[in-house]
């Protein structure tokens, strides 16, 4: 009986372990839109493309807010770049 017990506090110990770290790798959508909304030279509807690109994207979204500042804005000149047309001169 007590080593049924102990492996009963074991699953519910593993299960508890898993949902902690379930929520610590989940996106926080509202940080990674205001990290986004702070790139500067940019409008607000290019940046708020590219925040709807990145939460389709959750593992780019996680790449971005790893990056500091001066990364997020090249990447987010590389996203205008690569889906905005630009007609040729």
């Amino acid at each position: 009986m007590k080593m049924m017990v102990l492996k009963s506090c074991k699953q519910i110990e593993d299960v508890t372990l898993a949902i902690q770290n379930l929520g610590k790798n989940q996106l926080d959508v509202n940080a990674l839109y205001a990290e986004v909304m702070k790139i500067e030279g940019f409008d607000e509807i290019t940046l708020g493309d590219a925040f709807d690109h990145l939460v389709q994207n959750e593992m780019m979204a996680k790449a971005f807010v790893a990056k500091n500042a001066n990364l997020r804005k090249i990447w987010v000149q590389n996203f205008v770049n690569q889906h905005y047309y630009r007609p040729a001169c």
